[in-house]
């Protein structure tokens, strides 16, 4: 187990709402993640948040991502980033350990992008994923996150889709956006080519709604109160079965040889 923090230097000058959440990723990752100053690559890095995190607790971070502005913010803000894509990214150095955060279900080239992390690491070297599978969500868990996607824009939460109504067929709403809209690889498409070359250690369920709903939030005092009741319905819903788990966490060690 490696010494992360969950707490303070990992979340100074971040929002609260991405403070709260940096402290979930940072609280798994710190019972997968061999111990500092490990490499990592941060593999989807976006603007830094997590990478920083890392780094903060004594990792060797470097981030990359095809946003050059995203790239560019992380930069910015200390982080070692650079404008790749992992699937073509190739380095003279290996990794303890690639983290992939929520990115492999947009990957241009998924079964590349596995195969690249596996080529990155160095033997016997890991791979995380923390991921969305929005195959999993069923005809009510849909419905809970139109409805409140819905109930949000209402109250002037629009985020990324400023038109969201209530909808008479959530689900059908729900397949047609991931899978023909935005073209997202579901997470067992994920797992499937991650076993291609790792051997999968843990698989982990997780409620993950409450992170999609955040994008509708402001980073403050007032989005962190929302996000946290979110969370806590989610996570109850969840336990008692009315919603279905569609966060996925998975831990894969690189085998000896590729397939």
């Amino acid at each position: 187990m490696s010494q992360i923090s969950t707490a303070g230097a990992s979340q100074r000058d971040a929002g609260v709402v991405t403070a709260a959440q940096l402290t979930d990723q940072v609280a798994f990752l710190s019972d997968w993640l061999p111990p500092a100053p490990a490499r990592v690559l941060d593999a989807g890095c976006g603007r830094g948040d997590l990478a920083r995190a890392l780094a903060r607790d004594g990792y060797a971070v470097l981030g990359v991502d095809v946003d050059p502005l995203a790239v560019g913010a992380a930069a910015t803000r200390g982080v070692a980033a650079l404008v790749a894509d992992l699937a073509d990214y190739r380095d003279e150095h290996l990794f303890d350990a690639v983290v992939c955060s929520l990115s492999l279900h947009h990957m241009r080239d998924l079964a590349g992008a596995v195969r690249r992390a596996w080529s990155l690491l160095r033997p016997g070297g890991i791979l995380v994923v923390d991921e969305f599978a929005w195959e999993r969500a069923d005809a009510g868990t849909a419905a809970w996150y139109h409805d409140t996607a819905a109930l949000l824009a209402a109250a002037g939460r629009p985020g990324p889709e400023p038109d969201v109504t209530p909808v008479a067929t959530p689900h059908d709403h729900w397949v047609r956006r991931h899978r023909d809209e935005q073209r997202m690889h579901p997470g067992e498409a994920i797992v499937d080519e991650i076993a291609r070359h790792f051997d999968i250690r843990e698989t982990v369920r997780v409620p993950y709604l409450h992170r999609y709903l955040s994008q509708r939030l402001d980073d403050d005092a007032d989005g962190l109160a929302t996000f946290t009741v979110l969370r806590q319905i989610e996570r109850l819903r969840v336990a008692d079965g009315s919603l279905t788990a569609v966060g996925l966490r998975l831990l894969a060690q690189a085998r000896t040889e590729g397939n």
